[in-house]
């Protein structure tokens, strides 16, 4: 039974979430699913520095090659993640935004997926401004948020 066609996983590609990312292993519900993994790039607007031409980083030229990198590094760190048994597909996403909360939920808006699956920290500190929260108010999906030590 396969009740998650598509399931979509928020990537950070520092070494601390990928950690908590790895109990998805033992997740055998996934085994047959569509699993996105998906990761968004900060951009930055510099439009105060040159006035009327705003310049926002990383420019065009570069995105290409950013998002081949970032899309080898999605396909390497994903290797250990996949549960064992894995017959289901994998699409890797980069995406570019100045905000990348409201652009991963606009991703969701347009995928549709059954569970959306956030790492997220145990504790926060004084004020709560997780993606992980962000994607609950703000996406319809299914959430799961798994929780690491920090």
């Amino acid at each position: 039974m396969n009740f998650l066609k598509k399931v979509v996983i928020a990537m950070d590609l520092s070494q601390e979430p990928l950690e908590s990312l790895k109990s998805i292993r033992t997740l055998d519900f996934l085994k047959e699913s569509e699993i996105h993994f998906v990761h968004v790039f900060n951009t930055y607007n510099y439009s105060f520095m040159f006035g009327d031409f705003p310049l926002i980083y990383p420019v065009e030229a570069d995105r290409k090659a950013i998002e081949d990198g970032v899309l080898n590094l999605l396909k390497e760190k994903t290797k250990d993640i996949l549960p064992s048994g894995f017959i289901g597909s994998t699409v890797m996403k980069c995406l570019f935004a100045d905000d990348p909360k409201s652009r991963f939920c606009d991703y969701l808006k347009s995928e549709l997926p059954s569970l959306v699956i956030v790492p997220a920290r145990k504790k926060h500190g004084f004020f709560e401004s997780s993606f992980a929260q962000y994607v609950g108010r703000h996406s319809e999906a299914n959430l799961l948020i798994l929780k690491r030590e920090i």
